[in-house]
């Protein structure tokens, strides 16, 4: 028989031995804990904006900022010393984040009426038009919706309620600057568009559409681009124009 195979002796480790490694570890780790909490407040933060920005497009974000300016303002009585340093933070946050306009609104304005096209009707200066139950003041910044052969009047600050409409057909004349509209199309340009040296921030144009009865409906544009928001509003309503004339024409003839 062979003699017995010898078996490595295992002895008990030290314990000094086991708990070095693990400090050395603890020791060592903090670098990565403490980068692992900033990238989870970062990306939290991340997550978080997109719903404050939905938060802030609503109405009642007033009542919020309201309650940041009453916060700042208590901790300002109440506080004494270097603390009344901490009002700052409510107020500084009541002044930065304010309300946020919805990107997507205008569309959604478009979609929920149904209309082909949405143009800036600048301000409303005239009357209350089309006998609508509701006055309409001046100075009121207006949507001007084509909905088939409608014109819908949409208030922009609201829920998107149309105020009053009107019948494009029924619209005689068309007037920017007190001038009868003319289109210019590109092909029949004489001259290749020219780039605006001075540009007139406080310029105003005016858009007049004359119908058959009632008073005229008067737009006012202001800024730089006051001229050229005027004459695309005034082009859109002459094409539809035209077209329920080329079509009323045709069932005519038909």
């Amino acid at each position: 028989m062979s003699a017995p195979e010898r078996r490595p002796r295992i002895r008990r480790a030290d314990p000094a031995l086991l708990a070095r490694p693990a400090a050395r570890e603890g020791r060592a780790d903090w670098p990565s804990r403490l980068l692992k909490g900033f990238l989870a407040a970062f990306f939290s933060a991340i997550l978080v904006i997109p719903r404050l920005r939905a938060v802030r497009r609503t109405r009642h974000w007033v009542w919020v900022r309201a309650a940041l300016l009453l916060v700042a303002a208590a901790l300002a009585l109440l506080s004494s010393g270097w603390w009344r340093c901490l009002a700052l933070a409510p107020a500084l946050l009541a002044i930065v984040l304010r309300g946020t306009v919805d990107p997507d609104r205008e569309r959604r304005i478009q979609r929920v009426h149904g209309a082909d096209y949405l143009l800036n009707g600048g301000e409303w200066a005239g009357s209350s038009p089309g006998g609508g139950s509701h006055h309409l003041a001046p100075g009121t910044p207006l949507y001007l919706l084509v909905r088939g052969p409608d014109l819908l009047l949409v208030p922009r600050e609201g829920k998107g309620e149309v105020h009053s409409a009107v019948r494009i057909d029924r619209i005689e004349r068309i007037l920017v600057d007190g001038r009868a509209y003319v289109p210019v199309f590109v092909s029949e340009a004489k001259q290749p568009p020219a780039r605006e040296r001075e540009a007139d921030r406080h310029a105003v144009a005016d858009l007049v559409l004359d119908g058959r009865s009632g008073e005229p409906m008067r737009f006012r544009y202001r800024g730089s681009f006051a001229r050229h928001l005027a004459e695309t509003a005034a082009h859109a309503v002459f094409s539809v124009r035209m077209q329920l004339a080329s079509a009323k024409q045709a069932t005519r003839e038909a």
